[in-house]
């Protein structure tokens, strides 16, 4: 049984802690489960759309078979293979650093069947060889379809070539034809860009582009690339492209400088509008714009010469990240106000977002963004109504535990209301019987027996204090006080409280001083204050040695009248000062011990001055004296008495004639 309870007190005290656990666990096994794929490639373009990109290669020149090209021959795109062998012919003279071939010749050759058979077909391929033979890499771009690569017809097929395919996410990732990774290899054999990066001294074909991955249902590997400078390409003539674009025909008809050419990776293909085929979406403009072909090949190819391949975060970390995302956010929604869970949310998911951009822009670490996100607005949603509920719950039990302690505390004042009021009755009657014995039969008694009687008169008169007391207690708690208002002079109500103490004073040898300077009558209810005054006065002389003296001034301070009380007696600690209104306190020392008290006259005190919208101050020091201030106000109004008490303020005010 200890077991279940030592674990229940566990659980109990790591409640917030096994929540947020448990759920973080739980909401992260539940995202990673799920693909959000149109979120993550929206998350991806944005990214790749207004970070900052590399510059592009200033070695990579666009060849196009554009517009104005097929104007210029009046033929069809992709032009006679005769134009193509010239084109290649003059590239040759400028001594090109590679040529990379990204026209289909398959294509050519079902256009103009006569001409890849004949003479230029044969012209072709010399030159091919001859550039090979030069140390200028030449490859030819193929076409790929389900069987793997779509090999050039003959003799064309002699020729250098590899697959030149540019994937486009139709039917995987985010399904929206934009291309975001390119091929680099396809059954054990390198892509064209692979192959051309590797023949210019680039990357080894057995070591794996920053940010390969395989896809073992087709045997093929790719690398999401970056795109270089501002690739986008507009509806509007002339938009950047990022690499110099040259048109076929300027070079055909010698327009363009050989220095132009020399030493540079050409790449050759079509731009032209009239063919659909050679364009691909791309992730560069809000719109998306369309970007030809050409364009793509120059950035994958940049992108794997210079081996800048997006790495994606493994699967661990992205489990680790939302773990921490989902955790972080039902901790604060448990721990802070409404407003700042709000503002812990969204400051978390804009940091996330601002980290994810810097280390993909500068790293090119793609760490997925869309498990985490959706993981901290989802533990937001739900941890908030999980909130509610304990907090309504914790509320309950407080409004119950509520009622249960107002029940007790009104049973208890109603009890100690009765026995008080029963008890002075029978109080009243002991003392008037001892006071009866010790008149009548006094002289008959002995001193012993006298001083008995006076001790029980003496006892009677204390618990008759005491009774008086809890009487003002209950009152006071239950709101059952009334002010009865009526312009007074305080100096007189001193006066007439000094008088009382005479004898008290006299027995004692601790004379009362009146300091008093004359005050304008206020609006008081002289029997509360009274009572405080009394009570002030009655502690001055009790903790005060014989022989010293009590002093009692006022002052009119304008809006305000002070009354002080001040003392030789044996003082307070600051521990004692700050509980000193406290009901039922008393200091604890071989002094206070010796004389009686209830513990309430000062916290009735401080009521009965605060009900007139006045205040209580204390200065005192240990051994040196205490000084009781009291502060009332000048001008009493009923709206400014205490909130729960009654005034019933005397209307006949008659002004006082007696102010000193």
């Amino acid at each position: 049984m200890s077991k279940r309870k030592t674990l229940k007190a566990l659980l109990e005290r790591h409640e917030r802690a096994l929540v947020i656990g448990t759920g973080a666990i739980l909401l992260t096994a539940f995202l990673m489960n799920l693909e959000f794929n149109w979120i993550e490639s929206s998350l991806y373009d944005f990214r790749m759309r207004t970070g900052t990109q590399p510059t592009p290669s200033e070695e990579i020149i666009l060849l196009s078979v554009d517009d104005r090209t097929l104007t210029s021959l009046d033929e069809l795109a992709p032009v006679p293979l005769e134009h193509h062998v010239k084109l290649l012919e003059l590239l040759e003279k400028s001594h090109p650093r590679a040529i990379g071939y990204l026209v289909d010749m398959n294509r050519v050759a079902q256009t103009y069947p006569d001409q890849v058979r004949n003479e230029w077909g044969g012209r072709f391929v010399g030159v091919a060889s001859r550039l090979e033979t030069s140390g200028t890499p030449f490859i030819l771009g193929t076409p790929f379809d389900i069987n793997g690569e779509v090999v050039p017809p003959y003799p064309l097929s002699a020729v250098p070539h590899a697959v030149s395919v540019i994937h486009k996410d139709g039917n995987v990732f985010g399904e929206d034809k934009i291309t975001r990774r390119a091929l680099l290899g396809l059954y054990g054999k390198p892509s064209f860009h692979l192959e051309l990066a590797h023949r210019l001294g680039g990357p080894d074909l057995d070591s794996p582009i920053r940010g390969q991955f395989s896809d073992a249902s087709i045997d093929a590997s790719y690398f999401f690339f970056r795109y270089f400078g501002a690739t986008g390409y507009g509806p509007k003539a002339g938009a950047k492209t990022g690499y110099p674009v040259y048109s076929m025909i300027d070079v055909l008809e010698g327009r363009i400088p050989r220095s132009k050419l020399e030493n540079k990776i050409v790449l050759v293909g079509s731009m032209s509008r009239t063919d659909s085929e050679d364009y691909a979406f791309t992730p560069y403009s809000k719109r998306p714009f369309v970007n030809p072909k050409l364009v793509v090949h120059a950035n994958i190819l940049d992108a794997v010469i210079h081996n800048r391949g997006i790495v994606r975060s493994p699967d661990w970390l992205n489990w680790i990240t939302t773990f921490l995302m989902t955790a972080f956010v039902i901790w604060s929604v448990f721990t802070y106000t409404p407003l700042y869970g709000v503002f812990n949310t969204l400051l978390l998911a804009l940091g996330f977002l601002l980290v994810g951009q810097i280390l993909f822009s500068i790293r090119g670490l793609w760490i997925r963004e869309s498990q985490p996100l959706v993981g901290i607005f989802l533990s937001y949603y739900l941890a908030v109504p999980y909130r509610l509920i304990q907090e309504y719950k914790r509320r309950w039990d407080y409004q119950q535990k509520n009622e249960i302690l107002m029940q007790v505390e009104e049973l208890k004042t109603n009890f100690l209301r009765l026995v008080t009021h029963d008890l002075k009755t029978p109080v009243a009657r002991i003392q008037g019987l001892a006071e009866m014995v010790l008149r009548k039969a006094g002289p008959k008694l002995e001193e012993a027996e006298q001083e008995n009687v006076r001790h029980i008169m003496k006892s009677t008169e204390e618990l008759n204090h005491f009774i008086t007391s809890v009487l003002e207690l209950t009152k006071v708690e239950s709101n059952r006080v009334t002010l009865n208002l009526e312009s007074k002079d305080v100096n007189q109500v001193l006066e007439r409280l000094v008088e009382r103490f005479d004898a008290q004073s006299k027995a004692m040898n601790i004379p009362l001083t009146l300091e008093l300077e004359p005050l304008f009558p206020i609006k008081i209810d002289a029997s509360l204050i009274g009572k405080v005054l009394t009570n002030i006065i009655d502690n001055a002389m009790k903790y005060s040695p014989k022989g010293s003296s009590v002093t009692i001034r006022t002052r009119d301070l304008g809006e305000t009248v002070e009354i002080s009380v001040i003392d030789q007696g044996i003082g307070l600690s600051k521990e004692e000062l700050a509980n000193l209104f406290t009901r039922f306190y008393r200091a604890k020392n071989d002094q206070t011990t010796k004389i009686s008290g209830t513990g309430l006259g000062l916290y009735l005190t401080k009521f009965f001055v605060e009900a007139h919208s006045g205040r209580v101050e204390v200065e005192s020091e240990k051994g040196k004296g205490s000084t009781f201030k009291i502060i009332l106000p000048s001008d009493l109004r009923s709206e400014s008495v205490q909130p729960g008490l009654r005034t019933s303020a005397n209307q006949n005010q008659v002004p006082n004639q007696g102010a000193k």
